[in-house]
């Protein structure tokens, strides 16, 4: 069964970082480990880089079958550092509270993962932490969660800057073979084989100010987090086909079925969300191709030739032609307009 979710859910790339830490305990290289599940390590280099939910958490399963530690996604966890969330892991860390960090966990989640549904609830003297259900669940490995769940505890105690546990947690993942094990690195009892997942304090003890909150600080980083979902979350499905098509085009022009393969969707859903966006996988093709032209005839030292054999044509004759058909002028009349005399 497809799910059209799977396409758009994604993780903050950084969020490798404590994986790898927790890698390198067990003895593993993390290089080797990206390299295994597919992730280009160069691209933690880019900080808007963002993991596919499903390679993430095939990441996380493979560490678990290769390390033989269950609890996996609770010891990456406590490797975080509060700069791995950015924006959001420096404001909740200058919060004046815990519990005005976890708001912000609440209001700004989908920056580190795009399936975040988090939501404070207050039930008397208790505050509960709730993580919504997990989408296409049966696609999900239990360490996914076991991390979210370290990440919120290991974050608490961050801002706190000692020890906080909560009073409960409540886990939507099969009980593992040592319960202990958990309920030592969280430190509270846990309760496995829920439909729900939830973490929850004394609100009392998540209120008290900490001495360290710094709100203009906090706004600050509030505002930068902000601004990248914003144009994060317009992210549309024509911009993930065009970087699918520039990756593959020095290898020639690739198939519509080749990039709906690419992206894990049917050639159909493909079709379908570009028409909902006012385009077509042909016009996507050609814009992409005469974009790259007029950049790479831009570049000095750059021939027409091989411009021709990077956008994928097999002969640069043909390529000369298409070039002329949208622009009205041969590529080398246009790279003779836009260089400068030698």
């Amino acid at each position: 069964m497809e799910h059209d979710s799977e396409l758009q859910h994604s993780v903050l790339g950084s969020m490798v970082l404590p994986l790898a830490q927790a890698m390198r305990l067990y003895g593993m290289s993390p290089l080797d480990v990206f390299q295994q599940v597919g992730l280009d390590s160069a691209k933690l280099a880019n900080p808007d880089w963002r993991v596919p939910q499903q390679v993430f958490n095939e990441l996380l399963a493979y560490c678990v079958e290769e390390t033989g530690e269950e609890a996996f996604g609770l010891v990456a966890a406590e490797q975080l550092q509060a700069q791995v969330l950015h924006g959001l892991g420096l404001a909740w860390l200058a919060s004046d509270t815990v519990f005005e960090g976890l708001q912000r966990l609440v209001r700004f989640g989908k920056l580190l993962t795009t399936s975040a549904d988090t939501s404070l609830v207050e039930e008397g003297e208790m505050v509960r932490l709730d993580f919504g259900r997990i989408p296409f669940s049966e696609n999900y490995h239990p360490a996914v969660r076991d991390f979210g769940v370290g990440i919120v505890s290991r974050m608490c105690n961050l801002a706190l800057g000692d020890f906080i546990a909560p009073v409960a947690v409540i886990m939507e993942r099969p009980a593992p073979d040592d319960p202990s094990r958990w309920e030592s690195l969280l430190s509270t009892a846990v309760s496995f084989d829920s439909d729900v997942t939830s973490m929850s304090w004394y609100g009392a003890d998540i209120r008290e100010p900490l001495i360290t909150g710094d709100p203009a600080l906090a706004r600050a980083n509030d505002e930068q987090t902000q601004a990248y979902l914003a144009g994060f979350l317009n992210h549309s499905m024509s911009r993930d086909v065009v970087d699918k098509i520039v990756e593959y085009l020095p290898d020639g022009a690739p198939s519509q079925q080749q990039i709906a393969d690419a992206m894990h969707v049917s050639n159909r859903t493909l079709q379908r969300k570009l028409k909902e966006e006012g385009t077509s996988f042909m016009d996507l093709v050609q814009d992409t191709r005469l974009q790259l032209a007029q950049k790479y005839l831009s570049t000095p030292n750059r021939s027409v030739v091989e411009t021709a054999y990077l956008l994928g044509f097999s002969e640069p004759s043909t390529f000369s032609r298409a070039f002329k058909r949208w622009t009205g002028v041969a590529p080398a009349d246009f790279r003779a307009s836009v260089q400068p005399e030698t």
